[in-house]
């Protein structure tokens, strides 16, 4: 596996064994005089699209962020800063042929904003739908800026061997040859997909999926990297969730323990591979399974993490393609936070986690491995485990410049 911090910031500062507090973020560095990013994201309210969009301010560019927007349940009004942001419309997920007339009228409302097309030193797109109407846009707009593509995951449609699936590598072949620059969120995508199913052999920048630094003020202070390392074991699934199985390992989980686990849901629960009413059934007579709702990254993360042993960081939703070559914000935030990852062996999130010493990685099956292996914990094993965790440098969980080291590359 490839180091991955070998292509972003060194292990410059640290925790100390025990330490409860992170330390201060990096100093906000001065505008770039006459930088400027066009970002093109697939839904506003995204956290991993404000991330990003904070990041590229935090670097000292200016951005103006064209994105689309998702129906939130009960009609929630999506966030917006007026002055630069370009609202492109409404989209509907995974629903690619009824989204293709949406991502035309998106290209059009782009094109209003035609100026700061063309004043744009680099387009930042994520997705290969958003470089298509970011490259279309820019190019009728008369910009030249450089195109910098990121993916953060192998949809599936990009991996299926039918026609739909055949046109969608083209396309993205196509933009990859335009591409200044290829930012991924784990290495297994280039050795995995890029490689040797696109060929691709340009440059490529890995980012990962870390805490960044700039934000680290909002929650330093109340960061208690402490546990009691004694049952009930308490583990915490959190973020986006969507994989079914992964509730139903949980909950097999919680019926195998009883009394001597506990396990506890957060996050923005994704309707369209979990529906709420099997939640709610799996939550049903579960005593030692709650689930707390959405919260806000990262400002929430001390609470939501305080007391939990384990960070579940599995995931089945493309079993054997993306899920296995992704390494998720959960396995970043739940170090940083004191939690030990728990993560399926045979996976690039197994392999990163027992090479860091960040937690265990188990064989299938899951549930059985997982079960016995908490059923044997001794607290002796877990406080041995959770100080190699606590001794871990800062650049393990937490991004102080890649932002600034991509854009160096494009400047």
């Amino acid at each position: 596996m490839i180091d991955p911090l070998s292509r972003g910031i060194g292990r410059t500062s640290a925790f100390g064994p025990g330490a409860a507090t992170a330390p201060p973020a990096v100093a906000n560095p001065k505008t770039v005089p006459g930088r400027r990013v066009a970002f093109f994201g697939h839904d506003l309210a995204e956290p991993t699209v404000r991330k990003r969009v904070d990041a590229i301010r935090e670097a000292g560019w200016s951005v103006v962020v064209y994105a689309f927007e998702r129906a939130r349940p009960g009609g929630a009004a999506t966030p917006r800063e007026a002055d630069d942001t370009v609202p492109l419309g409404r989209t509907v997920d995974r629903n690619y042929a009824s989204r293709l007339p949406r991502l035309a009228l998106g290209i059009l409302r782009a094109l209003r904003r035609g100026p700061d097309l063309r004043a744009a030193d680099v387009i930042y797109v994520r997705n290969l739908d958003m470089a298509l109407v970011a490259w279309t846009s820019s190019r009728l707009a008369g910009s030249r800026a450089r195109l910098v593509y990121e993916v953060l995951d192998i949809q599936r449609l990009m991996v299926r061997p039918d026609a739909p699936g055949w046109i969608a590598r083209t396309v993205e072949r196509w933009l990859l040859r335009r591409s200044a620059l290829l930012v991924v969120s784990a290495p297994d995508f280039i050795d995995r997909y890029f490689r040797p199913v696109q060929g691709f052999t340009g440059a490529w920048h890995l980012l990962e999926n870390k805490v960044m630094g700039h934000r680290l003020g909002e929650v330093a202070d109340r960061l208690d990297r402490t546990r009691a390392a004694e049952p009930p074991w308490v583990i915490g699934w959190f973020g986006t969730l969507r994989c079914r199985r992964s509730l139903t390992l949980l909950a097999a989980i919680a019926d195998a323990l009883g009394d001597s686990v506990r396990i506890v849901l957060a996050g923005r629960l994704s309707e369209e591979d979990i529906a709420p009413h099997m939640l709610a059934e799996t939550l049903d007579g579960r005593a030692n399974m709650a689930f707390r709702g959405p919260y806000a990254n990262p400002r929430d993360l001390p609470e939501i993490y305080s007391g939990i042993h384990f960070s579940w960081a599995v995931d089945y939703l493309d079993d054997g393609l993306n899920s296995d070559w992704l390494l998720p914000n959960r396995l970043y935030e739940g170090g940083l936070c004191g939690a030990l990852t728990l993560a399926r062996a045979s996976t690039a999130t197994g392999r990163y986690a027992v090479a860091e010493g960040l937690g265990w990685a188990f064989p299938e099956p899951l549930a059985d491995s997982v079960t016995a292996f908490l059923r044997t914990l001794t607290p002796a094993v877990y406080a041995q485990r959770h100080a190699r965790l606590l001794a871990c440098d800062l650049a393990t969980f937490v991004d102080v410049g890649g932002m600034r080291d991509l854009l160096v590359r494009v400047d």
